[in-house]
Order: C-alpha cells, then sequence, then structure tokens
C-alpha cells in the first residue's frame, strides 16, 4: 500500500475533478444594485439641489401669486372669465406642487401640504388684522355720526358761522 507521500501512479485518474466552465451563467450578483460611482453621487446630490430649488421657486412664485388675488379688491360681480380662470389655474398650480413634493421621496412627508397650509394660516392672520382695522374704523365713523353727537356737531358748527356773520356784518 503507498504511502501518504508517496508518488501517485502516472496513469490517468478515474476522479478527476474538474472546475466548472461558469463564463456562460449569470452571476448572482448580476441582480444586486451596482455600488455608485462618486460622480453618479454627485449627480444624484446635484439633481436632488435642483429639484428642491424649483420647489422653493415654485412655492414662492405661486404665494405672491395668491398674496396678489387676495389683496384684489374687485367686487365678485365685477370680475370677468379671465379673472376667474386665473383663479382655477393658480389653484390647480398649487395643488400640483403639493402633489409633486409629497411624492418625491426626498423630501419630509405631506410638506407639499405644509407649505399651502402655511400659506392659509398667514392669509387668516392678515385677513384678521384687516377686520380689527375695519371695525376700528367703523366703530369711530359710529361715534361720528351717532344721533347726538351729530346733531351737536350740527348746532355748533350753525353756531359758529352765525358768529362770524354777525362780526362780520
Amino acid at each position: 500500500m503507498p504511502g501518504p507521500f508517496d508518488e501517485e501512479p502516472k496513469g490517468p485518474r478515474e476522479n478527476k475533478v474538474t472546475l466548472k466552465n461558469v463564463s456562460s451563467q449569470k452571476s448572482m450578483f448580476d441582480g444586486s444594485a451596482k455600488k455608485p460611482t462618486p460622480q453618479d453621487f454627485q449627480q444624484q446630490v446635484h439633481s436632488s439641489q435642483e429639484r428642491a430649488s424649483s420647489y422653493k421657486v415654485r412655492a414662492s412664485d405661486l404665494a405672491m401669486q395668491f398674496a396678489k388675488m387676495m389683496a384684489d379688491k374687485t367686487l365678485p360681480q365685477n370680475k370677468n372669465v379671465f379673472a376667474l380662470e386665473t383663479k382655477r389655474e393658480l389653484l390647480q398650480n398649487m395643488v400640483q406642487l403639493a402633489k409633486d413634493i409629497n411624492n418625491d421621496i426626498n423630501e419630509e412627508e405631506s410638506d407639499g401640504s405644509l407649505i399651502w397650509i402655511i400659506v392659509l394660516f398667514n392669509t387668516c392672520f392678515d385677513q384678521r388684522d384687516r377686520i380689527n382695522q375695519l371695525e376700528y374704523a367703523l366703530t369711530q365713523t359710529n361715534k361720528k355720526i351717532d344721533g347726538n353727537v351729530l346733531t351737536d356737531f350740527v348746532t355748533k358748527e350753525i353756531a359758529r358761522i352765525l358768529d362770524t356773520k354777525k362780526v362780520s356784518g
């Protein structure tokens, strides 16, 4: 019996071990995502920053248009078809921006909706301030035209005018 360090016989081996040729088979790593290169990563960052910047520009522009419409003092019966179409288009654009931001995986959940909620809250505060100013002005006007106050004012004015005519006459 040959020992473990004895030479092998020079004849053909019956149990030859060979490697499979796997170059034609798919690798188990073929379907996995490739690690992005630094250039790919920079491009993704740049693209994300541009998209976020574009959201801010669109939101700012739409918020200014909304504020301008809120400041418009045209009575509803005096608005034309163009004004109504402009309002409808603005609202559609505001909703679309909210959807775009809400659907962006790089943005916080519901940030698109929050933008318009904040705009609406600010508008409510502005309207409250305007209503308070109008109410104050109305109260002051009502005090001036109160029956007794107005009568006293007219009486004093008539007396003043008559006095000036007596002095000059």
